[in-house]
C-alpha cells in the first residue's frame, strides 16, 4: 500500500516547489500517493502540473514511484492519510494590506506582522477558524496522521488545533533557527578560530515561542562557548555582524542570544519598535521600517509567472534536499520505532511543562525528536530568569488569542487585542477598540460568515473621529503609509534610543 501525503495549501508560492523537490527525493517512502489540495483551483492546477513534471524526472533519476492527485475538496484527499503538510494563507496579501496599514494609521508600525501585534492577531482570527475545521476533518478521516504546519502564526494555530483534536500530532515548523545558527557559525570561525563544517556540530539547547526563541546553551566538545559570544557582543553590535547587530545587543543586555531574525524579535519588544523609533533606529542595526505588502504581492505575482513557465515543462527542477525539514521529519516519524540515533528538530508544540517558567496552555519552540512515532522533547528546559519576563506575556497571549478567534464575540476580540504588547504600548484602549472594528470591517470577507451579524457597518464607523476611509488607504501619493492618529508624545519615554 502506498504511503499517503496530503499537502493542504499546495498552491503556495513560498513552500510548494521546495516541498515538491524534497518529496521527490524520499525514495525510502516509495511508492507514494501525494494529494495536492488548495481552494484556489487556478493555482492548484499550475502547481500540480509542475509537480507531475518533477515526478517524471525523479522517476528517471532515482526510481521513485509517486502518484499525483489534486482536489479543492480536502475531505476527498484526507481519507487514511499518513502525513499532512499545511501552508495556507487566508486572504494572502490582500488581507495582509489591512493587517499592516490600518494599525499604521494609529501609530502602530509593524515590520512583519505575522505573529504578534495587530497583524499577527488578525492573521490568527482569519486562520484559526479554518485550521480548526481542518483539524476536525483530520480527526474524522485520518486520526493517526502526522500534521506538519508551516502557516503563521504558528503558536496559536497549533494551540487551536490541539484544542479541537487533542490526540492529533500537530507540529509547527519554522526555519529561523537555521539562519541564526549560521550566523553564530560564521562568528566563531572569524572571531574565535572555531571551525565546524555545519552549525549542527554545536551542542545547543534553546527555548521560547515561535519567532522569539533564545539560545540557552552552546557547546563544542564539552566546552561552553557562551562566554565568547558575551565578551564579543558589543563589538558585534558596532559591526552589525551578519546583519544581526540587534541580536548581539540583546545578548549584551539580557545575557542570551535571541535566534530569529531581528525583524521578528523586535516586534516582541515594543520599546525597540514603535511609532517614535521605528524610523530612527540604531546606526548599528536595521530592520524594515514597515512591512512592504505591495512588494510582497508583486513578488508573488512574478513567482506565479515563473510557475506558468514551469508548468509547460520547459524548466523541471530535480530532486534535492532543501533547508526545510518536513520530509526528513516524515522519514524519521515513519522509522522512529527502530531509530537508535534520532535527529533533533526545532518544533512548536504545546508546553505541557516542557518550559516550567511559561504557562502550560501555550505553544513553545524547543528541540525534539520522534520516539515510537511521537514527538518527544529532548528534556525539560528551564528559561533563564533574564528573559522570562520578556517571553511570558506573549506566551500568555496564546490562549487569549485562540479564545477570541473561536468566540464569535466582538467584546472578547477587542479585549484580546487590547492585551497585545504592541497595542498596550500606545496606552489608548479607545483607539485600539476602534482600530479593531475597522480591521474587522475591512477584512470581513476572510473572517467566519457568522461574524457578519455583529461586525460594525460603514455607517456606524463613519460616525467616529477615528474613521479611516478607503481613500486614505490608496496607493496614490502613498496615502496608505500616512499616519493619521499618532500616539501621545508623553509615552515617548518608553521608547529605546541608542546612546
Amino acid at each position: 500500500m502506498a504511503f499517503k501525503i496530503v499537502y493542504i495549501g499546495a498552491g503556495s508560492f513560498r513552500f510548494s516547489i521546495i516541498l515538491f523537490m524534497d518529496i521527490c527525493r524520499a525514495v525510502e517512502l516509495s511508492p507514494i500517493d501525494v494529494w495536492l489540495v488548495d481552494i484556489d483551483e487556478k493555482s492548484l492546477n499550475i502547481t500540480t502540473k509542475i509537480f507531475k513534471h518533477m515526478v517524471k524526472k525523479a522517476e528517471r533519476k532515482n526510481g521513485i514511484k509517486i502518484n499525483v492527485f489534486s482536489t479543492t475538496d480536502r475531505t476527498q484527499a484526507l481519507e487514511n492519510a499518513d502525513v499532512i503538510y499545511k501552508s495556507i494563507s487566508v486572504g494572502i496579501q490582500e488581507s495582509e494590506f489591512f493587517d499592516i496599514y490600518i494599525p499604521l494609521k494609529f501609530g502602530i508600525p509593524q515590520n512583519t506582522g505575522d505573529t504578534v501585534g495587530p497583524g499577527g492577531f488578525f492573521r490568527a482570527l482569519r486562520t484559526i477558524p479554518v485550521t480548526t475545521e481542518i483539524a476536525k476533518d483530520v480527526k474524522k478521516y485520518c486520526p493517526k496522521a502526522l500534521v506538519l504546519n508551516y502557516s503563521n502564526p504558528q503558536s496559536t494555530i497549533v494551540l487551536a488545533a490541539k484544542a479541537i483534536a487533542p490526540d492529533i500530532q500537530w507540529i509547527g515548523l519554522c526555519h529561523e533557527l537555521f539562519h541564526g545558527m549560521k550566523t553564530l557559525k560564521k562568528f566563531f570561525q572569524k572571531y574565535a578560530n572555531i571551525k565546524v563544517p555545519t552549525w549542527e556540530k554545536f551542542d545547543i539547547e534553546y527555548c521560547g515561542i515561535n519567532h522569539f526563541t533564545w539560545l540557552t546553551k552552546i557547546e563544542l566538545n564539552g566546552k561552553d562557548l557562551y562566554p565568547i559570544i558575551r565578551n564579543k557582543a558589543h563589538q558585534m553590535v558596532l559591526k552589525n555582524f551578519d546583519n544581526r547587530g540587534f541580536n548581539f545587543h540583546l545578548c549584551e543586555r539580557y545575557n542570551y542570544f535571541s535566534i530569529p531574525g531581528s525583524r521578528h524579535v523586535a516586534e516582541f519588544i515594543p520599546e525597540y519598535f514603535n511609532y517614535f523609533n521605528h524610523k530612527i533606529q540604531c546606526p548599528y542595526w536595521k530592520f524594515p521600517v514597515v512591512r512592504d505588502v505591495i512588494k510582497l504581492d508583486k513578488m508573488r505575482r512574478y513567482i506565479y509567472l515563473a510557475f506558468k513557465i514551469m508548468k509547460t515543462g520547459i524548466i523541471v527542477l530535480k530532486p534535492r534536499k532543501s533547508s526545510e525539514k518536513a520530509i526528513d521529519m516524515t522519514l524519521d516519524w515513519q522509522n522512529s520505532l527502530g531509530n537508535e540515533a534520532p535527529t533533533n528538530y526545532v518544533v512548536n508544540i504545546p508546553n505541557d511543562n516542557i518550559i516550567p517558567e511559561l504557562p502550560t496552555n501555550c505553544v513553545v519552540e524547543i528541540p525534539a525528536y520522534f520516539k515510537n512515532k511521537l514527538i518527544t522533547p529532548i528534556k525539560q528546559i528551564h528559561m533563564p530568569k533574564e528573559i522570562v519576563e520578556l517571553v511570558r506575556p506573549h506566551a500568555e497571549q496564546h490562549q487569549i488569542t485562540v479564545n477570541a478567534a473561536l468566540s464569535n464575540n466582538l467584546e472578547t476580540i477587542i479585549k484580546a487585542i487590547q492585551n497585545d504588547s504592541m497595542c498596550k504600548f500606545i496606552e489608548d484602549d479607545e483607539r485600539i477598540e476602534y482600530m479593531t472594528k475597522l480591521m474587522l470591517y475591512y477584512e470581513q470577507r476572510w473572517l467566519p460568515h457568522a461574524w457578519k451579524d455583529w461586525i460594525p457597518n460603514k455607517e456606524d464607523l463613519q460616525k467616529s473621529k477615528y474613521w479611516i476611509s478607503p481613500k486614505e488607504l490608496v496607493l496614490e501619493n502613498k496615502e496608505y503609509l500616512k499616519i493619521k492618529f499618532p500616539p501621545n508624545e508623553n509615552i515617548k519615554e518608553k521608547a529605546y534610543f541608542w546612546k
